[in-house]
C-alpha cells in the first residue's frame, strides 16, 4: 500500500526541518522505498501493521525533543503491484496532449 504520512512536533517552535529530518531518517534506515514532499512523505508499506511499527519507532525517537507529535496517515490499498510513481504517471499520460510533466513551469 502507498501511504502518505506526516509528522508534526508540536511545541518546539516556528521551524521543525530538524525534527521532520529526524523522522525521516528512521524511515530512510526501514528499508521501505519512499520519497520526501513539501507536505509529507509518501512511502511503500506491506501492511498497516508494519506503518504502525514505523509510526511507533518514529514517535519513540522523538518524544524526548518534543512535547507533543501529531501525525496524519492517508493510505491506498491497491491490490496488485505498482510503484510510488504510478498515479502520476498514470495523469501524465491522460495530459499528454494538454501539457508535460506536472509542476514544471
Amino acid at each position: 500500500m502507498i501511504v502518505e504520512l506526516s509528522v508534526v512536533p508540536i511545541g518546539v517552535g516556528e521551524s521543525l526541518s530538524e525534527h521532520v529530518a529526524k523522522a525521516v531518517k528512521i524511515i530512510e534506515k526501514s528499508g521501505f522505498d519512499f520519497k520526501l514532499t513539501a507536505m509529507g512523505t509518501i512511502l511503500k508499506v506491506g501492511s498497516f501493521e508494519e506503518l504502525g511499527k514505523l509510526i511507533d519507532r518514529i514517535v519513540e525517537e522523538m518524544k524526548a525533543e518534543c512535547p507533543r507529535i501529531y501525525v496524519v496517515v492517508k493510505a491506498d490499498e491497491r491490490f496488485k503491484d505498482y510503484d510510488l510513481d504510478y498515479k502520476v504517471k498514470s495523469v501524465e499520460e491522460k495530459m499528454g496532449e494538454n501539457g508535460g510533466k506536472m509542476g514544471e513551469s
